[in-house]
């Protein structure tokens, strides 16, 4: 990340395969019962949940944030981009939060765990909490011909320093290819974009396939999926990890 701006990992080769076999299918489950995006037209079938932490980086854990009541949603928390995200510029967000459970989970934790270790940070930072959002995002087509759709549906930008994606799972879809280019990029689509500027095309497609970004650096997009020509509805579900310094405003 440092060289190129944005490098891809494959945790299955990180981690010890207890920690996998133990906790992955706990991690994936959270995925099934994922409420659709509170913010998004039900019609480009997007399910998530957010939940954000406070990391210290001498202790090297995680400190999940107290949640808000919604009257409509239930246990939710807040999510703001300021002008990052056109399609909701300026907005406070409010999701459905993740469950205990899954906070709770070490390899959850350790996934949050590793990509804080691929950052780096001034000697103030260093010195000062992070801010850790985690999203839990899932694109699902149940049947017919439709796709399922990200936001931003372009190259974009998402304000925060550092942002992971963390591939759970991929069935039955067909699409969902990742591409990164330069910073000037973003509000553009990968195709229209000139060969010298497209710095990366990948796709995620074993569970715990990763990418980082440094955000000042590039700009990215995932394109929207479609369901296959198996059984079942085609989805592809991804943790993605921001992190920001907390820094004090007088």
């Amino acid at each position: 990340m440092r060289t190129h701006g944005f490098e891809q990992f494959r945790l299955s080769e990180e981690f010890e395969p207890t920690l996998i076999d133990t906790w992955y299918e706990d991690l994936k489950a959270e995925f099934a019962d994922l409420p659709p995006d509170p913010y998004g037209d039900p019609r480009l079938n997007r399910y998530r949940r957010h939940s954000a932490a406070v990391l210290l980086p001498w202790e090297g854990r995680l400190h999940w944030i107290p949640k808000t009541h919604d009257a409509r949603h239930g246990t939710v928390t807040r999510y703001f981009q300021g002008g990052y995200n056109p399609e909701h510029r300026d907005l406070d967000r409010w999701f459905p939060a993740v469950s205990q459970r899954t906070e709770s989970n070490p390899l959850l934790e350790r996934i949050v765990l590793f990509d804080f270790a691929q950052t780096w940070w001034s000697e103030r930072e260093r010195a000062a909490p992070l801010h850790v959002g985690v999203h839990l995002i899932k694109l699902s087509v149940a049947e017919g011909d439709g796709s399922a759709v990200s936001s931003p549906n372009f190259l974009h930008q998402d304000g925060e320093p550092f942002h992971f994606a963390h591939l759970v799972y991929k069935e039955n879809a067909v699409g969902g290819t990742n591409y990164v280019a330069d910073p000037a990029c973003a509000g553009a689509q990968p195709g229209d974009v000139p060969a010298h500027r497209l710095r990366a095309t990948f796709d995620l497609e074993q569970p715990l396939d990763s990418y980082g970004i440094h955000d000042e650096r590039v700009s990215h997009h995932v394109d929207p999926i479609r369901r296959g020509d198996g059984q079942g509805p085609g989805e592809r579900a991804v943790v993605l990890v921001d992190i920001t310094p907390m820094t004090k405003v007088v």
